[in-house]
């Protein structure tokens, strides 16, 4: 992929950021990875200046409303795309089979029969598998069980044909299990909610994610040549939150460091 650009970075319960959904580009596509809780996904393209016409893949991880819920949206919009002939390209949206199910119920109960017409056709909802592989975008994509406690959840190993790696956790810490998949990539995308020093107020591991601390010692053990930090709390580091996560980061881990706001496009080199 050419570049990586964050549509939102915060949590579920941030109001200062977009829920944390991301825009991957590459030569034969653009892959969009979660879309975050509602229409909310349809303004941060808007601002990116990219078309509803211009996705051809979806990813979604889990069924949390905070990154599937925008999917609905982006099913009606590019549906009347569709139907109006403005959009050429099929849209697949990749993600685990029961959330398929509860997606397109979803759009079943909820979008007017016109706006339904182009699924199983033009829209197409494509379960995956631990370990599958499909090519998404001119890359190779290697679907991934997070082991998730919470709800069953799914992220990505994805290379390109020059051999970069990039990896997808999803919106928890990378569990022991998928270590292997992690170790010497080139780009590792993890969680981070809190910095360490405010763990005793957010408790992040009581409720399934982690300090920049944990997320960067992670990256370090592993080898990982670039950190992307996001899913992050907007209470405490607001106007601040680069600095300071950046900083303890740097601590532990001696990679390249990014913690991006919201719309900021990190091109994705391996230096």
């Amino acid at each position: 992929m050419d570049t990586l650009l964050p549509l939102g970075t915060g949590a579920a319960r941030a109001i200062h950021y977009y829920n944390t959904c991301f825009l991957l580009n590459g030569p034969q596509g653009r892959l969009l990875v979660d879309a975050g809780g509602g229409n909310g996904i349809l303004r941060q393209l808007h601002l990116a200046g990219i078309g509803l016409q211009e996705i051809t893949d979806i990813f979604v991880s889990h069924e949390h409303i905070d990154h599937c819920l925008g999917v609905i949206w982006i099913v009606r919009f590019s549906a009347q795309l569709f139907l109006k002939g403005l959009r050429p390209l099929p849209l697949r949206i990749h993600c685990h089979v029961e959330l398929a199910r509860k997606l397109q119920t979803i759009c079943e109960l909820t979008l007017a029969p016109s706006h339904l017409t182009p699924l199983g056709s033009h829209i197409t909802f494509c379960p995956v598998t631990d370990g599958e592989q499909r090519e998404i975008a001119g890359h190779t994509v290697t679907f991934l069980d997070t082991h998730s406690a919470k709800a069953e959840q799914y992220g990505f190993l994805m290379e390109s044909p020059e051999g970069q790696r990039i990896v997808f956790t999803g919106d928890e810490p990378c569990k022991p299990e998928l270590h292997s998949r992690i170790t010497g990539v080139d780009w590792l995308f993890h969680e981070a909610f809190c910095l360490d020093a405010h763990d005793d107020i957010f408790h992040p591991r009581s409720i399934g994610h982690d300090t920049v601390k944990r997320a960067s010692q992670l990256a370090e053990s592993c080898g990982v040549k670039n950190l992307v930090l996001w899913h992050t709390e907007d209470n405490e580091t607001v106007g601040t939150r680069k600095a300071r996560y950046t900083e303890e980061a740097r601590h532990y881990f001696n990679g390249n460091v990014y913690v991006p706001d919201d719309l900021e496009v990190i091109r994705l080199t391996t230096r």
